[in-house]
């Protein structure tokens, strides 16, 4: 069984991984092999002029079985368009993700409120909704796990601080996945340090990893297996 990389900018082709490859609409690639890809708008590239042309873009990609999901999409505090305008990006985005019946990846920097607000509302609750990179202290944790969320933890397991540690024990196992994000580090090396912190053993991991990768994109990797 591969281990899954939820979340890689730099998919290993032919390796022991599944890996799980975002790109934006403005420039993307689609492989043919065993992983996977999700299109989105980054936040950071909200304040571009384009982002209307790139809606309209990302509508159109979003019917194709290649893309299983949508993301990475999101808010950020720090960096991109003012809030208010990334917020209303954002709810677009995850209409169309609605609309396609395709699951959505975030990333999300102090805006935890923000989010949260906007994915309970009823016509979004049911989306299944994943934070890439997790990596905020222990009650943000519990406050997403309780409104439906997946949590992806990143390298920063493999020194983590106490609330990091803490926060990666709150997450129910059918929620949890492991990324690389923009690193070069193995995603072995993530797998092992998760391993060590919930005192399990890689295998479980690999094995729970592997049936929330199923569970969470559901029917867009039937559809995309379909279409090969």
């Amino acid at each position: 069984m591969k281990l899954v990389n939820f979340h890689t900018h730099k998919p290993q082709l032919n390796s022991n991984s599944i890996c799980v490859a975002p790109y934006d609409v403005d420039n993307f690639k689609v492989y043919s092999s065993s992983h996977y890809q999700t299109i989105g708008i980054h936040p950071w590239k909200t304040d571009s002029n384009e982002v209307s042309q790139w809606l309209g873009k990302l509508n159109e990609l979003a019917k194709q079985n290649d893309f299983v999901g949508i993301g990475e999409i999101g808010l950020d505090r720090l960096k991109g368009a003012p809030l208010k305008n990334q917020i209303e990006i954002f709810e677009k985005i995850v209409g169309i993700a609605t609309e396609h019946k395709k699951p959505i990846i975030i990333h999300c920097v102090r805006c935890w409120a923000e989010l949260i607000v906007i994915l309970s509302k009823s016509k979004y609750r049911d989306i299944p909704k994943a934070i890439h990179g997790f990596r905020a202290k222990a009650e943000v944790a519990k406050q997403l796990i309780d409104n439906g969320f997946y949590l992806s933890f990143g390298t920063p397991l493999i020194h983590a601080t106490p609330e990091l540690a803490e926060a990666l024990t709150l997450v129910p196992r059918n929620k949890l996945f492991l990324e690389t994000d923009d690193t070069e580090i193995p995603i072995y090396e993530v797998y092992d340090a998760a391993a060590d912190i919930l005192d399990s053993t890689i295998e479980e991991l690999v094995s729970v990893t592997n049936q929330n990768l199923l569970t969470f994109f559901g029917n867009t990797l039937s559809n995309k297996t379909k279409s090969k």
